[in-house]
């Protein structure tokens, strides 16, 4: 029979802390994946805008203003979301005026969990985009994508980063605007 000396510390063995801890990861992160399962969402994001054209609509100039987007959602499952988003890209100012450019946009996202709190997202979708220059408007229907990454602070709410390109076919022309966002998503 094995005493243990009343003074020794018990040791552990780390094959049994190591499971240990891993059970305790697995039920964390099993609790928040099984929050951020399934079903609808809410969310915004601002950020800023880079105009890559030297000519929209007859207007040249410099990036700016602010770059915005709400948008709903709803979650699939784990990996895999649809989104319906309102955006505005900023707009390109130069001496000749603004051209700017604000509508809708749908998207499949997929997201691939890195650990319990953080995923990261990609998207890809179409976006109708009315483009407004020199007094003119234009509207088109183009691509869009984007990758990001999403940090779960509970299972209710989401924080947000990303890099997204918008394609602009207005006025004769294609041209991109990357929007670089952060912002914040509710689930209920």
């Amino acid at each position: 029979m094995h005493t243990q000396h009343p003074f020794r510390p018990r040791t552990f063995r780390l094959p049994g802390l190591l499971a240990a801890v891993a059970a305790l990861t697995l039920a964390s992160t099993a609790v928040l994946a099984q929050s951020a399962q399934s079903g609808p969402y809410l969310g915004a994001t601002i950020g800023r805008p880079d105009w890559h054209a030297d000519s929209v609509g007859g207007v040249s100039g410099d990036s700016s203003g602010t770059a915005y987007k709400i948008y709903g959602g709803y979650r699939i499952n784990p990996n895999f979301a649809l989104e319906l988003g309102a955006v505005r890209l900023g707009r390109l100012s130069g001496p000749l005026g603004d051209a700017k450019a604000n509508g809708y946009s749908l998207d499949a996202v997929g997201l691939l969990p890195l650990s319990a709190q953080w995923s990261a997202l990609g998207s890809l979708g179409v976006g109708r985009m009315k483009t407004s220059a020199g007094g003119l408007d234009d509207t088109g229907t183009a691509p869009k994508f984007g990758l990001g990454a999403q940090y779960q602070l509970n299972s209710s709410t989401a924080l947000r980063g990303e890099w997204e390109r918008y394609r602009l076919d207005a006025f004769g022309a294609k041209s991109n605007v990357d929007t670089v966002s952060v912002g914040a998503q509710f689930s209920f």
